[in-house]
């Protein structure tokens, strides 16, 4: 997800006098019966709402410590090095590692709670923050997701439809050559040539021959924010990922021949990259690729977001949570979104991950899980007895859910279409959860900093700033630089 700008550890007045009245782990004299480390700061004001109303329904106190910065963990160790540590922390996979191996982490083996424990088995298994034993440790706080975003007005302006159902259905499922077809088409559409065919799964589309007040502000296909590496050497490489890595633990668990696999698939996605960046659109007009093209007032994340919001562009590769952001702009195209797969450069025989196709990678998006609820197994089997009536009130009751999906605008893991959220991003993510159109977020599991440091780089310093077409030995150099640094991280 989008790296968050740095927000000030929020911490709430009612746990200021939490903390004055504290004393040692145990102590009678601690006025809470739960504590609970959250990370998520754009939830900091909701949770405690939460809380509060769990305590008038339960008559269980809980205390809730926010810490939105970038330094979650630091500030997380310092709190489990405290006489009262929380019971129920948040950690992304991973940091899973290092509060496990430190005996924090309560498996789902040890739970006493049999609902609570339902809970756990009902968690895919590509989905789980599982230890070696393959138990599963963490409750999702959140799924999240991202693709190609478009407006579904525009689609119906810019090809002349009264509905955008048909062409959606067809562009998941349509191949890349039909995707380079279509961008063409649509490129010619914003400098004034209409009527062109089009084809998406085998049935026609014609651009329109006039322009809307929709479709009058376009200037490029895409709005891409080749300021931000992360993107790039992340999102868009986890599609190479993909194609080698069935999930996070294997790609974690790399070997040296299996990074070596890594080569094509990244090759042919950056020369995708070549082509999609050829279009890019910018706030006050067509980027072209050089110097402007990674200047972060054209082509930042914010900017990038700003250029799509304000219809300059057909589509934005990104997830479900630029929606609000997309909704301050213009709140009536918000409401109208929709997120597409993104078409793959590959062929079968790129793709070495067991029962990974194409067309498979064709028609489904990226799902990742930001940070899991874990219960620290040090703490006394009674708090943590108080963790896991927490975690299935807040999964399983009215009041819970709704706190879940609408005033944390969150996407639980067990969502399914008859689940409608007001976020309809996140209601195209359901769509592609329920029909197993899901592929894993596996650039977690890089070496520290690798894709921003090599191939991040590469992109950033030496083919965004080049207008011409990218040199396939340039692309390949680098990649090759890259996954040598990956395999020299590798302990034999």
């Amino acid at each position: 997800m989008r790296a968050k700008k740095l927000v000030a550890c929020a911490l709430s007045a009612a746990m200021m006098l939490g903390l004055a009245s504290m004393t040692g782990c145990g102590s009678a004299k601690k006025d809470y019966d739960l504590y609970i480390y959250n990370t998520k700061s754009e939830i900091a004001d909701s949770i405690q709402d939460l809380c509060k109303d769990y305590e008038t329904e339960t008559g269980v106190k809980v205390k809730v410590y926010t810490c939105g910065t970038q330094e979650t963990m630091e500030t997380l160790r310092s709190e489990m090095n405290s006489k009262n540590y929380p019971t129920l922390y948040a950690i992304n996979q991973a940091q899973f590692t290092e509060w496990n191996e430190g005996g924090f982490v309560l498996p789902s083996t040890s739970v006493k709670n049999e609902e609570l424990k339902s809970i756990y088995d009902s968690i895919p298994e590509s989905m789980q923050l599982a230890d070696e034993s393959g138990a599963s440790c963490g409750i999702h706080y959140n799924v999240e997701g991202y693709g190609l975003i478009a407006d579904t007005q525009m689609i119906c302006d810019v090809f002349g439809l009264d509905s955008a159902d048909a062409f959606v259905a067809d562009y998941r499922s349509a191949n890349y050559e039909e995707f380079t077809g279509m961008i063409k088409a649509i490129d010619d559409y914003i400098n004034g040539k209409g009527g062109e065919k089009v084809t998406l799964s085998g049935n026609a589309y014609t651009t329109a021959k006039d322009k809307t007040a929709t479709t009058e502000n376009m200037n490029g296909v895409f709005a891409i924010a080749g300021a931000e590496k992360w993107t790039y050497a992340n999102h868009y490489t986890n599609y190479a990922l993909n194609a080698v890595f069935p999930n996070y633990n294997a790609t974690a668990a790399a070997t040296k021949e299996d990074v070596d696999k890594l080569e094509e698939p990244l090759v042919k996605m950056v020369q995708e990259l070549d082509m999609l960046s050829s279009y890019t659109a910018g706030p006050s007009g067509k980027v072209e690729r050089g110097s402007e093209y990674i200047n972060s007032t054209v082509t930042g994340y914010d900017q990038a977001v700003q250029t799509f919001a304000e219809g300059k562009a057909m589509f934005i590769k990104q997830g479900n949570w630029v929606y609000g952001t997309i909704a301050g702009v213009d709140a009536d195209k918000a409401s109208r979104l929709t997120m597409l797969p993104m078409k793959v450069n590959l062929e079968q025989s790129d793709i070495s991950a067991e029962g990974v196709t194409v067309d498979k990678m064709n028609s489904s998006i990226p799902e990742f899980v930001s940070q899991y609820y874990v219960i620290n197994k040090k703490d006394s089997e009674e708090e943590q007895k108080a963790a896991e009536d927490f975690l299935v009130w807040l999964y399983t009751s009215d009041t819970g859910k709704d706190y879940i999906t609408n005033k944390f605008a969150f996407v639980p893991f067990n969502a399914d279409e008859s689940e409608k959220l007001e976020n309809p991003l996140s209601n195209s993510l359901v769509y592609y959860m329920s029909n197993d159109l899901v592929m894993g977020n596996d650039f977690d599991a890089f070496p520290e900093s690798w894709g921003l440091n090599t191939i991040g780089a590469t992109i950033q310093e030496q083919l965004f700033t080049n207008p011409d077409q990218w040199d396939e030995n340039t692309i390949r150099t680098g990649v090759e630089d890259a996954l040598t640094k990956w395999k020299d991280s590798i302990k034999e």
